[in-house]
């Protein structure tokens, strides 16, 4: 009686579970914290439409999936299509209800939960996974050796290690290459070692990292398998833990005054000449050197008074060095002016981990001359005497008035001549002109012209060119494809005809800031 209740129970309930079109599932329903969750939904039907997910829960989707199952059942056809959701867990995940169109019906999936839990590490097992850092304090920007350390008895097989690579919020990481291999009591260790650097002050955690520790073992053998190579390939697998290590927190300080550097540096500032003719270009190399995180050096600009100025991007080239972070920054500049003029110091301001106070280092001004430039004119006024300029005497004014009056009708004469001969000029200019404009123009080719239908190279065209780079886009896209060319390796083609016709004045002018 009970197995034919049970029967008409499935049987009842078994249109209702064909009519469920929508499902979600999740394939763990408890994850360690930063470990991952696939969240699936499968839906029944010819035209399904899913839901644009990105994220879920404020936790983004790492990757996407789809998948398609078609099932013919007495003659019955029915096709599933899946798609799954990838996200990376630090909290417990609420996944809300989504909607599905599946044939034209909207329809509503479950909501569900995935729960975390903190990784524990166990210190007395066979595996350890340790975090360990320099010190507990630093400052932003200070650099903090990091060293993860797998230790395994000196008993326990360990065929196959992944230990998971560091990546911190609000933490800058530096590798440093080789794995130190060492000792400790019944332990073999194997060290793997960073530099930290804090890009924000406060009580930073460093969460668990997390190992994957794998172990050969033996397949059961089936029966009539008795060949030796067969089961030295295909009898064995890897078996895979995953162990996790400690949290370690570290109190990071603000440096003072809003600097942004940590270290030790010198600051070179030099020209490749001080005198240069006028519109031609003065290169200027900033230098800097020292211990620190040079990465954060902000590009120099100078405003020069004067001058334009067209600052490349620097170049940064670091090592490390047992804990230390040092390297070199160059940086060049190009200066462009048409009279005398003066770069000014440059200053670079840090925080000296030495002395652990700020430290301003600043370059020397360079007078740069320059040949065939303008005069800049003074404004100066000189006082006149009044006394000497009001010294005129009767007798000398009575005679100036004379002779005024003697020589006005010579003068009038000679206007009238002058006025005649002018009239006679400007006609015969006319003529010439109306003649002149009756004929083909000939264009006339100017010197800038001729300098860029001569200019061979890159480099020639760009310092040519330098000068104007605020007067036209035409000319501002150019230097822009030449900086390419010379400073990342491009091939960019220049259209010189562009370029003469705007000096031509045959191009529209316009406004280019």
């Amino acid at each position: 009686m009970n197995r034919s209740l049970g029967k008409i129970f499935i049987i009842a309930l078994l249109p209702v579970l064909l009519l469920a079109k929508v499902s979600v599932s999740v394939d763990k329903p408890v994850v360690y914290e930063g470990d991952s969750v696939v969240f699936t939904i499968t839906a029944e039907g010819k035209n399904v439409t899913f839901p644009d997910i990105t994220a879920i829960d404020g936790v983004a989707v790492s990757g996407t999936s789809s998948s398609s199952n078609v099932r013919i059942i007495n003659g019955n056809y029915s096709k599933s299509i899946s798609k799954s959701y990838s996200l990376s867990l630090k909290k417990e995940l609420h996944i809300p209800s989504y909607e599905v169109k599946v044939d034209g019906k909207t329809e509503k999936t479950k909501p569900l939960t995935v729960k975390t839990v903190k990784p524990t590490k166990d210190p007395n097992a066979a595996v350890v996974l340790d975090l360990r850092l320099e010190k507990r304090e630093a400052y932003v920007g200070e650099a903090i050796r990091f060293d993860i350390v797998f230790k395994r008895r000196l008993n326990a097989r360990v065929d196959q290690i992944q230990i998971e690579e560091p990546k911190f919020e609000d933490f800058w990481i530096k590798k440093i290459d080789g794995i130190k291999q060492g000792s400790e009591g019944e332990y073999v260790t194997q060290t793997y070692s960073y530099l930290l650097f804090a890009q924000k002050s406060g009580k930073l955690t460093i969460p668990a990292l997390t190992a994957e520790v794998g172990q050969t073992v033996r397949r059961n053998s089936k029966r009539g398998m008795n060949d030796a190579f067969f089961n030295s390939f295909f009898s064995t697998r890897m078996q895979v833990s995953k162990i996790f290590s400690n949290e370690a927190v570290l109190d990071v300080k603000p440096l003072p005054g809003g600097l942004e550097l940590f270290g030790d540096f010198n600051i070179k500032v030099s020209v490749d000449k001080q005198e240069v003719h006028a519109n031609k270009p003065v290169n200027l190399t900033v230098s800097i050197d020292g211990v620190g995180n040079l990465d954060d050096i902000q590009k120099f600009t100078p405003d020069i008074d004067g001058a334009i100025v067209y600052a490349n991007e620097p170049e940064i080239h670091t090592r490390i060095s047992g804990k230390d972070y040092l390297g070199s920054f160059e940086q060049k500049i190009a200066v462009i002016g048409d009279s005398d003029y003066t770069i000014p110091p440059l200053t670079l301001r840090y925080f000296d981990r030495n002395m652990h106070k700020e430290v301003v280092k600043k370059s020397d001004p360079i007078k740069i001359h320059v040949i065939g430039g303008a005069v800049k004119k003074q404004n100066t006024f000189v006082a006149a005497d009044t006394e000497s300029s009001e010294e005129i005497s009767l007798s000398e004014k009575d005679r100036t008035d004379t002779n005024t009056t003697a020589g006005s009708s010579k003068m009038e004469l000679l206007y009238a001549a002058i006025v005649g001969f002018g009239i006679g000029v400007l006609f015969h200019y006319m003529m010439i002109r109306i003649r002149n404009e009756k004929r083909p123009k000939k264009k006339k080719i100017g010197t800038m012209e001729r300098k860029i239908g001569r200019a061979k190279d890159d480099r020639t065209l760009f310092e040519l060119l330098l000068p104007y780079k605020k007067e036209s886009a035409t000319i501002a896209d150019a230097l822009e494809k030449l900086e390419d060319n010379l400073y990342r390796g491009a091939k960019n083609s220049i259209d010189k005809k562009a370029l003469i016709s705007y000096f031509r004045g045959e191009e529209e002018e316009t406004e280019f800031v």
